[in-house]
């Protein structure tokens, strides 16, 4: 009985030795099939060969899995079905296949298996809003698993990605919360190729609108990508978009540079929408600065790119071609453009963006050729589409001046002066955004070039201190040898005398070391100072410039009130340019000499104002040197108070006098004092009642100094501004 027993036992175990064995073979099979399938649809390209041995693997997985009764096999084989829909564009029951799949492996498969079912969920979801938050949620579930099992480089990819989802639902903190993460794993797993993400988070702060940190990351992209010899075709679109970065300031040079590198890559891999988009933004610069048969011939370059004559692409070809013509006063040569154009508008659903482009364009040529009526139908649905969807204030510039041009040729002036202020509101707007990005890029350059300076200094440091610790080492085996010497008196003294001269050599290093510091520290000062006097003369160029365009824009009106206003305007900001002239031209980068300025300004107003009456200026200014934000609006009520004097003050007389006096009242203030003899102020006139801007800027700007402004008529008109010698400091 005994003897039964045991025979039955061996019998059992090697049953069970046989199952188990004939199990693992099945699960290193299954295995083996799993990663032959996945090695198949990661292969470029698609062929139809390919997808039916996948499919053909698929089924053989689950037929296997089921036959043995192996849940992780049968979770993994309609992982593989998911897979396969996914590479063949097949939606039908490719989200269903991953579910399943999802379930099964979260029962009985490995967390990297789990990941990747979750990953394919998330893939089933669309890049809409209606499905962005369930796509995230799988893709950030996926990244979580793969970091509990520590496999650092897969959850960093996934959290590229779902930085990348971040952005294209205008999540951008959460997108570089969620890009910080994906670079700490990277560089955790001392992942180098860093430049994909480098750049899409300087898009997301592109799209934040700081410029600084947008500039700063896609410079570090570039890096990345030339220190590594990157020629894949991820850098066509990070050569562009540091290009664009540099581009948006006017800084052609660099942006045409790192355009030309962009599409030298994008030939290099055939990469044709990169080349469309790079040559498109080639010509524009081309046309910016007048190289017009290069821009023409640049879209001529692209065009053979653009595989479908009748769509956006097209649409945007026959602009480009437009403006470039537009610009070279060629109306013959932009015409056949414009019958293309207008064609592929009227028959064609254009999409939202290319049919903004194209009315604008439209809307040009036409006021161009002198047919202002006609180009309203554009701007009026132009301007419908701005209140439907957000669009960029450059070309809102674009078209409320060319709202403004119309109104003013058809004599619409209440409509003009609405345009026109809208206009100008977005104008100034545009290039405030515009001085504050080349602002960002001068810092971005300095604190590179002190960033260098920063690691000599401490590399010399560093030699400095391992010196000085020699030396340390050297005086303590000195000691040693004097404390054995000390019977030897005449070694004493010859050691005393070395070790005085060591002093002195080391009292002499330190004062050299310190001259050096001196001259980096002067050197940064010097540079420090020519920052100040480039951006003083920038913005006196650039005031110079809006001078200019605004005495180009009034040729083009009739109505008189509007060419005073822009009059008007120019005079205030020549007020200003002289300012930042003056800080330009000295060397005294902090204040003004008034007796100067405003001499010149007296100047300035006596030839901008032709009279028939004879006006003497009589001026009393004391020596004082005023900073920029006291000296600029006594500029500006200076500019406003004498042009008015000149202009209504001494009507019918030949002859008047304007006063201008600028004195100290002891310690404390400054009193300025424009007086005429003229005519005087209306009877019943008052300061508090009067809404004319004149006054009310005055008034604002006496306000800004922190001083009181009053305003009297006395055999003439007094107006006298109070304000403290020192102004207060700005919260």
């Amino acid at each position: 009985m005994m003897h039964d027993l045991q025979i039955k036992g061996v019998a059992t175990l090697v049953a069970l030795l046989f199952f188990i064995s004939s199990f693992g073979q099945d699960t290193a099979k299954i295995a083996r099939l799993y990663r032959e399938g996945q090695r198949l649809l990661l292969k470029t390209g698609y062929e139809k060969e390919d997808m039916d041995s996948a499919w053909a693997i698929a089924r053989q997985i689950d037929t296997y899995s089921r036959s043995t009764n192996y849940h992780q096999g049968i979770g993994m084989g309609r992982l593989l079905t998911a897979k396969i829909l996914n590479e063949s564009h097949r939606d039908d029951g490719r989200r269903e296949a991953s579910l399943e799949a999802l379930s099964i492996l979260n029962q009985y498969g490995t967390p990297t298996l789990q990941a990747e079912a979750l990953i394919e969920v998330g893939g089933t979801y669309k890049n809409k809003p209606a499905d962005m938050e369930k796509k995230i949620f799988y893709y950030k579930a996926g990244a979580q698993r793969y970091l509990d099992i520590k496999n650092y480089f897969s959850a960093g990819s996934m959290l590229e990605y779902t930085g990348e989802l971040y952005n294209i639902n205008s999540e951008y903190k959460q997108a570089l919360k969620t890009m910080d993460s994906a670079l700490i794993l990277y560089k955790l797993t001392g992942y180098t190729r860093l430049h994909g993400i480098y750049s899409l988070m300087g898009s997301t702060y592109m799209f934040m609108n700081d410029f600084q940190n947008a500039l700063r990351y896609n410079i570090m992209a570039i890096e990345t990508g030339e220190k590594l010899h990157e020629t894949g075709i991820i850098m066509s679109p990070i050569y562009n978009r540091l290009g664009m970065i540099y581009f948006s300031i006017e800084d052609y040079s660099p942006a045409l540079d790192y355009f030309n590198r962009g599409l030298k890559i994008a030939y290099l891999n055939h990469d044709t929408p990169s080349i469309q988009t790079i040559q498109m933004n080639i010509a524009y610069i081309y046309r910016k600065t007048g190289q017009f048969s290069a821009a023409l011939d640049t879209i001529r370059a692209a065009e053979k790119y653009y595989m479908h004559p009748d769509n956006d692409d097209s649409a945007e070809v026959a602009t480009r071609y437009l403006y470039i013509y537009l610009d070279k006063q060629d109306f013959k040569g932009a015409a056949p453009y414009f019958q293309r154009l207008l064609s592929l508008y009227n028959r064609h659903p254009n999409s939202p963006s290319s049919a903004q482009f194209s009315r604008l364009a439209l809307a040009s040529y036409l006021q161009r050729t002198g047919r202002m009526k006609e180009s309203m139908p554009f701007l009026i649905a132009a301007e419908q589409e701005t209140r439907n969807r957000q669009e960029q204030i450059n070309r809102k510039v674009i078209l409320y001046q060319l709202f403004y041009r119309a109104d003013s040729a058809m004599g619409n002036v209440q409509a003009e002066l609405v345009h026109f202020k809208q206009y100008k509101a977005l104008s100034d707007s545009l290039t405030s955004i515009q001085k504050s990005r080349q602002l960002a890029s001068l810092q971005l350059q300095f604190e590179g070039a002190k960033k260098d300076k920063d690691i000599l200094l401490l590399t010399q440091k560093s030699a400095l201190q391992e010196a000085s610790l020699q030396k340390e080492k050297i005086f303590r085996n000195v000691i040693f040898a004097g404390v054995c010497t000390l019977l030897f008196i005449l070694a004493l003294t010859y050691n005393r005398s070395r070790l005085k001269q060591r002093s002195n050599l080391q009292l002499q290093q330190k004062q050299e070391e310190i001259n050096h510091q001196n001259e980096l520290l002067k050197k940064l000062l010097v540079e420090k100072e020519w920052l100040l006097k480039e951006i003083h003369h920038r913005v006196k160029n650039n005031l110079q410039i809006v001078i200019s365009l605004l005495n180009s824009q009034s040729i083009y009106l009739d109505n008189q009130d509007a060419i005073d206003a822009i009059r008007n305007s120019q005079h205030r900001m020549h007020a200003m340019s002289l300012i930042h002239q003056k800080l330009y031209q000295t060397d005294n980068l902090a204040t003004i000499d008034m007796n100067w300025y405003i001499k010149e300004l007296v100047a300035y107003m006596r030839e901008s104002f032709p009279t028939e009456t004879s006006i003497t200026f009589q001026l009393q200014i004391a020596p004082l040197e005023l900073d920029v934000a006291q000296a600029v609006p006594l500029g500006l009520i200076l500019n406003e108070a004498v042009s008015n004097a000149i202009k209504y003050a001494f009507k019918d007389r030949q002859q008047g006098i304007i006063s201008i006096t600028l004195v100290t009242k002891g310690d404390s203030y400054r009193e300025l004092c424009i007086f005429d003899n003229g005519s005087g102020l209306p009877q019943q006139w008052n300061l508090e009642e009067t809404t004319t801007l004149g006054m009310s800027l005055m008034r604002g700007l006496s306000e800004q100094l922190d001083g009181t402004f009053e305003v009297k008529s006395r055999q003439g008109t007094i107006i006298r501004v109070v304000f403290p010698a020192t102004q207060k400091e700005m919260i």
